[in-house]
């Protein structure tokens, strides 16, 4: 339809059919216009008739997939309202030839002639969805492809490849019912076409010159993709499916079949081509964005392809398939275009569409951010093949992302122990009499293309030869064991618990530090930044130059510029990340006048484009997830990701849950990515105070991660560098200062950071004569600096004595039984300025316990009370709270207005 008629087809066809009948039926103005596209005054013009077969044509472009034969089931036939006024428009028009261009040639067709080729084209198997797209030339490019695509015939090489993968799915699904009828496969049974898209993705990619493929599955068709498209080794799967427990106790511990990874290499035309499908946990989203941050760490902005299959009830149900799509559309995220098959069920577990979405079709999320949609028949393997090879030409030539809406169904349930009869019979009585694809395309090959049939006679006996053997030969092989990263993390340490309390020197020589940080504070003269901007990087370079009160941002500063100049890489995402949120980073400076920015931390780096700075979209879960996955690549970068406030984690517990935690134990995947949480209870409310200690020391165990609450610039910049110094690598958590940043006792002297010092687990204070100790204060955090400013006013300020764990786990128990040996008479709390109930008080308590540390019995907590949020909502609440517990800590009296309300008042104003 032209565009001057803007978007209500309807209206405007409803008009242009009166006006054909009679031009004075309709207002004067509207018959100017259809006067002018007619090319005469009057109807009836060879002009007309090409008009007309235009509209015909730009209709079906447009609302062509509304009338597409989609559904293998064939349950609804589906008419759009402005197709079919033109349909009757040609039905009352006589008969005449015009010339059209279709598919980039032009042609001589009549009007009828050119609606059912536009029918055959745009609503036969495959339907596309584009007008959404804003560029007039990537709308025209995808016209001109999909017409040339669905005119042109289907050689024999693609019809016998799309034959071969049917075959062998079909082959894979049976042999596994077969053998292993009570478990669990999450068969690929009535979509066996996805394998055909996943094979001829592969194959196309590699032609494109793509080296490396990077995948997020699902649970649907794994083994048979696993099998068919990525050729694992029958023998391994059979070994996984049977289930025996080759796991080493609760350090490894294994996962199911369909949640494993792998890692081929394949050689296509010449061509050889990495494909690394990620393993995931039964939360299916939360793959996409670590696949999608994996795909950059391996190709950058656009050599690697980020290869997505979703299920249609996980992609319209799902927030982060839309986080997904943002961000692949972002500078610092993209990977040049993810290609998204959505294996459309027609169902989640028993949820119908009419229940699981309000959208038409289950891909609509993909028009937020202007993406290509093609909807193909999964019974139709010729048309999946096609929707294939166009979805590689685009991402080719526009790097950006494309979405396929394999439309198919499931002849089991939601897995093969499932009965899917109890909720949706109509459906299985069409399905259970539904011919199987192979029936359907096999007897088609044997009419239509014999050559081809006969081509594959022997390919079903031969593989089901190998599936036998390999199923005889499964004891042979040990389950959950395939390595999926590369070969530079092999050579790392476990990391055991004992192995990362072990002392780790991280200290740079101060002459080298020294150098560095001029380097790194150096601003141009040239570039006119905000006056408060120079000053802050002339005070950083003071105080490195001095060696003296060093603050936070500056140790932070110092510990990457080392590690750039040492030719390691670095990325920094997250919301404000690059200024950071409270305005103590400033890595970017910008210039007032032309706007121009300029990275001075760049200045140290030994390889150029070895730093990544990237302030973040205001997303937790699909950014975590993200550089998870950007961490697995390179056991050589350090990759960060700071959250604006600690509670902000709380929008990626399942990234926590599913992978940082546990994708060692479950996959054997390894990662350094790093944490930063700011924490604090600082009087500003509930919210942004927290970073939920407890919680994460609840996930720790078998030396998982760390968790560490650095109270010194020195340590923070040891703690930094370790992760990429040491022998191991872990993800890291660390809870991260707010006030301190700006602190005056907060400070460290460069000599802390020399050569032959490293983090320290555990800080306990001098005192000049330890028998005057009475009580030692165990702590964690800021609240250390509250207590020691106070304790430094008494008179008897020796009798007190704070000591800071700053590692929380693994928990250095060796170290703290150290720091507290020279006291052996002396009382032991625990202070923390976190209620009771929050904190580290629950999972060091046992700890404690454990390691024969005895807390003072009357009052082993000194802490807010319990309380269901994180903090009061008041400035004067929490002065109050603090001056007590603090006192309380001290010995030091407490007065009436300061002292406990009772119980029952405390819990309802918490």
């Amino acid at each position: 339809m032209p565009a001057s008629f803007g978007g209500d087809s309807a209206f405007f066809l409803d008009l242009y059919a009166r006006y054909l009948k009679d031009p004075s039926s309709v207002p004067s103005d509207w018959s100017v216009q259809f006067a002018m596209i007619d090319g005469r005054e009057h109807p009836g013009s060879a002009r007309q008739g090409a008009s007309l077969a235009g509209l015909i044509l730009d209709a079906y472009r447009r609302f062509g997939h509304r009338e597409a034969q989609l559904d293998p089931l064939r349950r609804s036939d589906d008419v759009d309202s402005s197709i079919q006024r033109l349909r009757e428009l040609v039905d009352a028009q006589k008969e005449e030839t015009v010339e059209i261009t279709i598919g980039g040639s032009r042609q001589i067709l009549g009007l009828r002639s050119v609606q059912e080729v536009s029918r055959a084209i745009y609503s036969g198997p495959l339907g596309l969805e584009v007008e959404h797209l804003e560029s007039e030339e990537e709308r025209s490019w995808w016209y001109e492809n999909f017409e040339k695509c669905r005119l042109d015939a289907a050689d024999d090489d693609l019809c016998a490849d799309a034959l071969e993968a049917v075959i062998l799915a079909d082959e894979f699904e049976s042999f596994m019912q077969v053998k292993f009828p009570t478990k669990k496969r999450f068969g690929i049974e009535g979509g066996e076409t996805a394998l055909v898209f996943i094979r001829e993705i592969i194959r196309r990619a590699a032609l494109a010159g793509v080296e490396d493929v990077v995948m997020g599955g699902m649970h649907r068709g794994r083994l048979a993709t696993l099998a068919v498209a990525l050729g694992k080794s029958p023998a391994n799967l059979a070994a996984e499916l049977m289930g025996r427990d080759l796991s080493e106790g609760a350090v490894f511990t294994g996962d199911v079949p369909y949640h494993l990874g792998h890692t081929s290499l394949t050689s296509i035309d010449g061509r050889t081509i990495s494909v690394k499908l990620l393993p995931h946990p039964s939360h299916l989203m939360v793959v996409a964005p670590v696949a999608l941050g994996m795909a950059r760490a391996v190709g950058g902005s656009y050599n690697a392809l980020c290869f997505l299959l979703h299920t249609d009830a996980a992609f319209s149900g799902q927030g982060l398939a839309a986080e997904v799509l943002q961000l692949g559309g972002l500078s610092g995220y993209g990977s040049g275009g993810s290609i998204h098959l959505i294996v459309n069920n027609q169902i989640g577990f028993t949820t119908l569409p009419s229940e699981g979405r309000s959208s038409r079709y289950c891909t609509d999320a993909g028009k937020l951010v202007g993406a290509p949609i093609i909807h193909v028949n999964a019974d139709d393997p010729v048309a999946v093949t096609h929707a294939a090879r166009l979805a590689v030409q685009w991402r080719t030539k526009f790097r950006r992302d494309v979405l396929v809406d394999l439309v198919c169904y499931r002849r089991n349930g939601h897995n093969e122990l499932d009965e899917p009869r109890f909720t949706q019979p109509l459906a299985w009585r069409l399905i259970d009499d539904l011919p199987t694809v192979r029936t359907k395309f096999e007897a088609e090959m044997a009419t239509e293309r014999p050559e081809v049939a006969k081509r594959h006679a022997s390919v079903a006996e031969t593989f089901r030869s190998q599936l036998r053997e390999g199923f005889e030969a499964a004891g042979e092989f040990e389950p959950n064991h395939e390595p999926f990263q590369m070969a530079a993390w092999s050579v790392l340490s476990p990391g055991e618990e004992d192995e990362i309390l072990d002392f780790v020197e991280t200290g740079v020589e101060i002459s080298r530090l020294s150098e560095i940080g001029r380097t790194i504070s150096m601003v141009p003269e040239g570039v006119q930044a905000h006056p408060k901007v120079r000053s802050f990087y002339d005070l950083r370079a003071a105080s490195i130059e001095v060696g003296k009160n060093i603050n936070f941002a500056s140790a932070e500063a110092l510990a990457i510029g080392s590690l750039l100049a040492e030719g390691k890489r670095i990325r920094l995402s997250g919301q404000d990340s690059v200024r950071g949120t409270f305005t103590q980073r400033h890595w970017q400076v910008h210039d007032m006048q032309t706007g121009a920015t300029y990275m001075p931390l760049g200045n140290a780096s030994l390889r150029p484009g070895s730093l990544q700075l990237v302030n973040s979209p205001l997303s937790e879960y699909g950014v975590l997830g993200f550089e998870y996955g950007h961490s697995l690549y390179d056991p050589e970068q350090l990759t960060i990701w700071e959250a604006q406030f600690g509670d902000f984690l709380n929008g990626a517990q399942v990234v926590v849950d599913q992978y940082i935690v546990s994708a060692e134990s479950k996959w054997r995947l390894r990662s350094g990515l790093t944490l930063l949480l700011p924490h604090g209870l600082e009087g500003q409310g509930p919210d942004h105070s927290s970073s939920r200690i407890e919680r994460l020391l609840q996930l720790c165990a078998g030396g998982n991660v760390i968790v560490a609450n650095p109270t010194t610039p020195a340590n923070l910049f040891h703690l930094l560098r370790r992760q990429l110094v040491a022998p191991w690598r872990k993800p890291l958590f660390v809870i991260s200062p707010k006030s301190l940043l700006r602190a005056k006792a907060a400070v460290s002297d460069i000599r802390e950071m020399q050569a032959g010092t490293g983090f320290r687990t555990v800080i306990p204070e001098d005192v000049a004569d330890p028998s005057k100790v009475q009580r030692v204060v165990l702590c964690s955090g800021k609240i250390f600096y509250a207590l020691n400013a106070l304790r430094q006013n008494l008179q008897e300020r020796d009798t007190i004595l704070p000591i800071r764990i700053e590692q929380l786990y693994p928990f250095p128990e060796d170290e703290l039984l150290k720091a507290l040996r020279p006291y052996p008479g002396a009382e032991i709390v625990w202070l923390q300025e976190e209620a009771e109930n929050q904190g580290p008080w629950s999972y060091l308590q046992p700890l404690l316990a454990r390691a024969g540390i005895v807390l003072a019995r009357s009052m082993p907590i000194i802490s807010r009370p319990p309380m269901s949020v994180c903090a009061g909502g008041s400035v004067e609440r929490h002065e109050r709270e603090e001056g007590e517990i603090l006192k309380r800590a001290l010995h030091l009296p407490i007065e009436s207005s300061e002292k406990p309300r009772q119980k029952k008042e405390r819990l309802f104003t918490s």
